[in-house]
């Protein structure tokens, strides 16, 4: 049982259960202690584009769908460079002391202030300059991840032929959905039924002949991939859709049916990890390969354990993009206090075990079969689920209708989420520009897409990436110290909260200095040593080269903008404990 994954599993499981059911309820009770009879932004200010009461159970799958995208599921793969033991271990304690206080406590934060988001409440904490810092330092985070995801996207329906017809009957299926629901007002229970069905019919059609053959043939010219380039452009048409419409027409209900084979396949991986020992499937990947990884040094391109393990995975153990859509978006649909701990909470600790099952398919396959799959860790993923999961979904499935299954898994955690940063892009515009042209809806969602298509289809997203892991968890750390500064101006315990926000903004300000060390290294060495991809890479490595260039200039820009928002947030935090910051203002209604 010790060379399979089953152990390893049933320990983390654990340890959630304990993170939950004890720590959780016993901070629950210490720090916020939510009231019931408190009114929620959700009714207060009931529009039903914005702010409208969700059952919990809804909600619970809207908020898992809207925080668990990609990281969970590509960050172990990164993070495997030093072994799978310190891996397991960051995903335990980091999401167990760290990463659900977080979620949790940005829903709170936002609905215990009126239902604002985190422009607002920093300029209340801070003053306009913290607020400015922190608006720019989102914008430029939400590009960093929209370039990423519109181009891993086009990558995984040109890989997984079906996988596109599959994912648009799930989009269709959510807004039908979402009309019977908020239109129609049938009860959630039959809606969802059907919903199964329907999704049910969208991957059978997917993994027939005829969904596979919907796929693009433009082919490759040289380092040029004319079929990215437009399932790309594909991707960017269905997210301003989803970016322009009322949250309960598109992303909300979409969100939610998503959820269903989302977590499916997390649970059906987890299954397969603990009947390991029946079925004979073993750990093939080493438990520790050391602080520097196989490279030994840093001099010989190798990557310290701390800081790099600690943003290689940030989504399933913290991850700075959940505060935006706890205080944005789940604040504004909250019904009652009580439901911010399963809904804030249990989605995280439910992220967690996204990144669980990831880790747990990486480790069954060997370094040299990774290797055979080119080394990428799509690829890596698939195949090692398929592997983990075959001897169940196999008495029912084709090996080609699971991969289809998984490849369109893998797009719908990503475009779930991509849509919501597309429409966090258009709001955050707003409390930029004020009421320039960059701030109108059509024009900030084009210019919020069309950046990132660039970047996606140019090779430039690469080098933006390599600083999402720091930006992220940086964010993260920020948004623990603007909870740590309410708690501190109501005379709430801080110290589970301020300890968190200092280790993440260390280690992160930390990690951005290293990526930046490695641009300047790969800049000082001419395009031969780009870090740029294809196209570039190969058709314009003088282009590259500047673009390398440019990484540098980004990375001391996000050091310093990130040392600036952490000097103004510990100010502001001594402000609050010397009781200089206001109260809250009260609800109307309460």
């Amino acid at each position: 049982m010790l060379n399979s994954p089953a152990m390893f599993v049933v320990l983390a499981l654990i340890a959630y259960g304990i993170a939950y059911f004890v720590y959780g309820r016993w901070y629950d009770r210490t720090v916020w202690q939510p009231d019931a009879n408190r009114t929620t932004p959700a009714h207060m200010y009931t529009d039903g584009v914005e702010y409208f009461p969700v059952s919990r159970y809804v909600l619970w799958g809207y908020q898992y769908k809207s925080v668990a995208a990609l990281g969970p599921i590509l960050g172990p793969f990164v993070a495997l460079q030093f072994g799978w033991v310190p891996a397991l271990l960051w995903i335990i304690f980091g999401n167990f002391f760290i990463g659900w206080l977080q979620d949790y406590g940005s829903i709170m934060l936002s609905v215990r202030n009126q239902g604002r988001s985190f422009g607002p409440i920093t300029y209340e904490f801070t003053g306009a300059a913290g607020r400015s810092t922190l608006l720019g330092f989102i914008l430029f985070y939400l590009l960093i991840i929209s370039a990423t995801f519109i181009q891993l996207i086009a990558v995984f329906w040109n890989t997984f032929a079906g996988s596109f017809v599959a994912t648009v009957g799930i989009i269709l299926t959510g807004v039908i959905c979402g009309q019977l629901l908020y239109k129609r007002r049938m009860n959630v229970g039959a809606v969802t039924l059907l919903a199964f069905v329907l999704m049910i019919l969208s991957f059978w059609l997917g993994s027939t002949e005829v969904g596979r053959a919907v796929r693009l043939n433009l082919g490759a010219q040289g380092a040029l991939n004319f079929n990215v380039w437009v399932w790309a452009a594909l991707c960017c048409a269905i997210l301003y859709v989803a970016s322009i419409l009322p949250l309960p027409t598109f992303i909300q209900p979409f969100n939610y049916v998503s959820f269903f084979p989302a977590m499916f396949a997390v649970l059906v991986i987890l299954l397969g990890a603990l009947i390991t020992p029946i079925t004979g499937v073993t750990l093939a990947q080493p438990g520790w390969k050391g602080f520097w990884g196989p490279a030994g040094s840093f001099a010989a391109g190798g990557n310290p354990m701390w800081p790099v393990l600690f943003t290689a995975i940030a989504c399933g153990a913290i991850s700075g993009w959940h505060s935006l859509v706890s205080s944005s978006s789940t604040a504004k649909q909250l019904d009652v206090e009580p439901d911010a701990h399963p809904v804030g909470a249990g989605a995280m600790l439910g992220e967690g075990l996204l990144a669980l099952v990831s880790l747990a398919s990486y480790m069954v396959l060997s370094p040299e079969r990774i290797a055979e799959l080119g080394g990428a860790s799509v690829g890596a993923w698939v195949y090692g689920a398929t592997l983990l999961t075959e001897p169940i979904l196999g008495l029912f499935m084709s090996d080609a209708a699971i991969q289809v299954f998984y490849g369109t898994v893998l797009v719908i955690y990503a475009i779930t989420v991509q849509a919501l940063v597309t429409r966090f892009w258009r709001l955050v515009s707003v409390e930029v520009f004020g009421e320039g042209i960059l701030a109108q809806k059509h024009v900030s969602t084009f210019v919020g897409l069309l950046l990132p298509w660039i970047m996606a289809v140019s090779g430039s997203w690469n080098n933006i990436w390599l600083f999402f892991g720091g930006s992220n968890q940086l964010l993260a750390g920020l948004a623990l110290m603007l909870i740590t500064i309410h708690l501190a101006r109501v005379k709430a315990p801080t110290r589970y909260t301020l300890l968190p926000a200092l280790f993440m903004i260390v280690t992160t300000l930390a990690a951005i200095a290293v990526q930046t060390i490695r641009f300047l290294q790969a800049a000082l060495g001419g395009p031969a040593k780009t870090l740029t991809q294809d196209p570039l890479k190969t058709m314009a490595p003088t282009v590259a080269n500047l673009i390398d260039w440019a990484s540098v200039l980004i990375g001391v820009a996000l050091f310093v903008l990130g040392l600036r928002m952490a000097v103004l947030t510990l100010q502001a935090y001594s402000r609050a404990k010397a009781g200089m910051l206001a109260q809250p203002q009260a609800a109307p209604g309460d």
